[in-house]
């Protein structure tokens, strides 16, 4: 089937022997011959690495150099030279005509054609056609052509020469571009040629940052997942190019943020085991927030790498590809309205999609989104499988939820109706009334007690007060949502009572993604009229200080507001003990408060000299993993004392206080191989719930953040309205700790799913009654 290519470029050399060849034309070959065998090599890489037999430094097994055109286009150049030799040689003796030297366009199409045939002799051709549509899809076999008939071979045949002509077309652009590099001559041709160039190698870099894996139903990566995101990146570019139309900044720009995100992914995989996504963004508007959560030689890095591109930039500006890209005004806006339009019809495909299918005969993108349904493996995943770009336009393009069975106005009337009665049942052996008290919600950071992860071995325990407070109150496992990460999460479902796993797993935050678009954001702090939020970082992490002031809390502690207290550091973040100081300092002894704090203490990076006596290994693990998980297990010691003081300090207020204390996610510093034998392990988290009067010791070892407020209603035997009675419902049948439900069970499971879809991307059908407590 090669030999279409083949043909042209053979005929096109020997009906132009008699044309003079210079030898940089030679070079320009062999300069792309290694440009296309590097960017051959990295597509391969990204190809392969969730496979583990797949190693990238064996070069020689992994086919690096390409021969397969090699041997024919070296032949024919040859030739051609010899030939083209012989023709001038007999010019100069018998007609003493000077020859003609080639035509720059000849020449480029002949480049072009070149290096099209480098790709469909590439070795990875083959399986790469068995990745596509007709293959994958059966639809060879759907319309009466047998796997290897005559009709097959011609349908091929017939693409792959649509496909070489339009190869052969980018490739003049491509090729021209390598020349214009040499040339120092900024122009388009010069920018798709970088923008082909660095989107092949960023791909990679992404896909790397995301882990290796093992293959998922069969494939290291799903079909089209490279050439989505490579085509994404290029696009990306080329509008960047196009935007400031001038080569050196703009490509300083692209080098220097796309190593920036290409590490940044890496780093947060490695300590959450998930990407950066779309709602992760709101960082770069907060820099100094964000390295304080990293190491200083990250930083350090990043700001000579800024300091050398400014530098280069600077001095290099009037000599280094200097003038526009592009001269034409018109043409330019006649480029960035064609791409404009393209983006707007792809970001029309992702929104029209049905039932989670995007429509048929959509090239790369049908295939991709609709072979294998892993949407509810989450992002991770996702983003490992399908490309981390597949991943951002599809959280962009996605409802927060999907609409459940059965969805109308008489279906939510009538649970409203149920669990108004239910809630009448609970409440005739409940006397309590929850604003009647005090309720603290305590948010610690990345508090999980590492004995329990496999093969950690620790000189001493680091949390006795809080595992000897457990033993006596409310206490279990939370099953968190993340890993690593997540904190905002956690408190979402923790105020909302609605649980993350009813809503769509592309959502990544939810109080980015999914709050803004609530009619109605509950919070059990509603039946409080003084509620206060603690929390020592900045008001604008995640869109707190816009939650917190749609849910009407009458103050918002944070950074901000450090002269008014009397702060004292943990190492890198306010202590345990600050925080717990700041609550008590707020604590109104006469009248009852809801307070939602959230420590900071022991967010990465782990850094703790102190108690010197304590260390922790595990076994497989790293010298730097066992430093961390040391350093964060002493800082665990501050959190366990500092908390034990803070509920003795409560236990002397004359006032009934109930405490929720949560870890909201396990620190990641945690290799994969310590979740091997225990993978829910690795989402499981300490809590417990203890008063300053006496309350029954409830039985719960496994809930969800979203179980707490109707646990909460429990230990204090206070009445619950209609949304706390299903809650109560769900805690008891339908929860986290329940592995299959079936018959009632699972009645109430779908009952808080359409009662969270209204409340989320509904009609809001939904009363005020059914948030009321009747006493």
């Amino acid at each position: 089937m090669w030999y279409l290519v083949w043909n042209c470029i053979l005929y096109s050399s020997f009906t132009n022997f008699t044309i003079h060849f210079k030898m940089d034309f030679f070079l320009k070959i062999l300069v792309s011959y290694v440009i296309y065998t590097i960017l051959s090599y990295s597509i391969d890489v990204s190809l392969n690495i969730n496979n583990p037999s797949y190693k990238i430094d064996h070069f020689q097994k992994n086919n690096f150099w390409q021969f397969n055109s090699l041997s024919f286009i070296l032949s024919l150049l040859v030739i051609s030279y010899v030939l083209g030799k012989i023709r001038r040689l007999y010019d100069n003796k018998a007609n003493r005509k000077k020859p003609k030297s080639v035509g720059k366009l000849f020449e480029y199409v002949l480049h072009s054609s070149i290096v099209c045939s480098f790709i469909f002799t590439d070795s990875k051709i083959p399986s790469l056609l068995y990745r596509t549509s007709w293959y994958v899809s059966g639809n060879f076999e759907k319309s009466g052509a047998g796997k290897y008939s005559l009709s097959q071979f011609w349908f091929l045949e017939f693409h792959l020469l649509l496909l070489s002509i339009f190869l052969t077309l980018v490739g003049l652009l491509f090729v021209k571009g390598q020349v214009d590099v040499v040339k120092n001559r900024s122009s388009f041709s010069l920018a798709i040629f970088t923008s082909i160039s660095l989107a092949i190698l960023f791909n990679t870099g992404i896909q790397l940052g995301l882990g290796h894996g093992e293959p998922l139903v069969g494939y290291s990566i799903f079909p089209g997942g490279v050439i989505f995101q490579i085509l994404c990146l290029c696009y990306l570019f080329i509008f960047l190019y196009i935007i400031f139309n001038r080569y050196l900044f703009t490509t300083i720009l692209i080098l220097f943020g796309g190593v920036l995100f290409v590490v940044a992914n890496a780093i947060k995989f490695s300590m959450r085991m998930e990407p950066i996504l779309p709602s992760d963004l709101v960082w770069v508007f907060q820099p100094s927030v964000l390295f304080s959560f990293v190491d200083i030689s990250v930083l350090m890095t990043v700001n000579v790498s800024l300091v050398i591109f400014m530098f280069i930039y600077i001095i290099g500006r009037r000599y280094i590809y200097p003038g526009r890209i592009i001269r034409a005004t018109i043409l330019r806006f006649v480029l960035l309205g064609f791409m404009f339009l393209m983006s707007i019809n792809v970001y029309s495909i992702f929104k029209r999609k049905d039932n989670g299918k995007i429509i048929d005969d959509i090239p790369i993108i049908t295939l991709l989104n609709n072979f294998q349904d892993t949407k509810w493996l989450g992002n991770s995943i996702n983003a490992r499988y399908r490309s981390l770009l597949y991943v951002w336009l599809n959280q962009i393009t996605t409802d927060p939820m999907m609409q459940p069975k059965g969805y109308n106005k008489d279906k939510i009337k009538e649970i409203e109706k149920k669990y108004d009665q239910v809630a009448l049942e609970i409440n005739k052996n409940r006397n309590e009334s929850i604003e009647d008290q005090t309720i603290i919600y305590v948010l610690s950071e990345s508090f999980a007690d590492p004995s329990r992860i496999e093969g950690v071995n620790l000189s001493r325990n680091p949390i006795p007060k809080i595992q000897e407070i457990k033993s006596k109150v409310t206490s279990g496992l939370m099953q968190s949502d993340g890993y690593g990460g997540g904190t905002a999460n956690m408190e979402f479902q923790t105020l909302t009572g609605l649980p993350f796993y009813n809503i769509n797993p592309t959502v990544s935050v939810l109080y980015s993604e999914v709050a803004p678009k609530m009619r109605k954001l509950i919070s059990v702090s509603d039946s409080f009229i003084n509620k206060k939020v603690v929390h020592f970082e900045s008001p604008i992490n995640y869109s707190r200080n816009v939650i917190y002031n749609r849910l009407k809390f009458n103050k918002f502690i944070s950074i901000d507001d450090k002269d008014e207290f009397d702060l004292g550091y943990q190492e890198v973040h306010i202590s345990d003990e600050s925080t717990y100081k700041a609550v008590l300092k707020e604590m109104d002894t006469q009248n009852n408060q809801f307070f939602s704090v959230i420590t900071i203490q022991n967010h990465s990076p782990f850094i703790s000299g102190e108690p010197s006596d304590l260390t922790a290994t595990a076994y497989g693990f790293s010298d730097d993993e066992n430093s961390k998980l040391t350093n964060y297990s002493r800082l665990l010691t501050f959190t366990d004392t500092a908390t034990q003081s803070f509920l003795e300090s409560l236990s002397k207020i004359d006032k009934k206080i109930t405490v929720v204390f949560y870890g909201d996610h396990l620190p990641g510093l945690y290799p994969e191989s310590a979740f091997k034998n225990n993978p829910e392990g690795q989402y499981q988290t300490d809590y417990f719930i203890w008063s300053n009067f006496d309350a029954p010791k409830l039985n719960y070892p496994l809930v969800n953040s979203s179980d707490f407020s109707a646990m909460v209603f429990e230990q204090t035997n206070s009445k619950v309205s209609p949304y706390y009675a299903l809650l109560t419902e769900v805690l008891k049948k339908a929860s986290v700790d329940k592995k299959a439900l079936e018959g009632e069970a699972q009645e109430i499971a779908e009952d808080l799913k359409l009662v969270e879809y209204d409340l989320i991307s509904g009609k809001g059908y939904l009363s005020k009654d059914f948030f009321k407590v009747y006493q």
